[in-house]
């Protein structure tokens, strides 16, 4: 991302403040809130990083990353997690090619 270009939620602000800040205040009651801390907040930053990747967000995926970072997670951790979203996103695959396949089943 270049110097001046924005970020997503920069973007968003701009033209949905309100949306923008919902989102951030969503992000405090998941990480801050004392009745939302039954994970601790490193896993959620690790699902955070395997979520982002298995959905393809290369700018989440590195936000993530740095906040995984910034708190203490370790290089192994986060490799391990997005080597986790790998493979789900490889069984989702297989998932949806399923139908798919049953058809070149019944017509062999």
């Amino acid at each position: 991302m270049s110097i001046n270009q924005k970020t997503p939620m920069e973007l968003l602000k701009l033209f949905a403040p309100e949306f923008a800040q919902n989102q951030m205040e969503e992000k405090s009651l998941i990480f801050e809130n004392e009745k939302y801390q039954k994970l601790p907040n490193k896993y959620k930053m690790l699902i955070g990083i395997g979520v982002a990747a298995a959905l393809g967000s290369d700018t989440c995926t590195k936000m993530w990353t740095n906040m995984a970072k910034q708190n203490g997670v370790t290089n192994d951790e986060i490799v391990e997690a997005m080597q986790v979203a790998r493979y789900m996103k490889q069984a989702t695959v297989n998932d949806t090619i399923a139908n798919s396949l049953e058809i070149l089943v019944e017509n062999k």
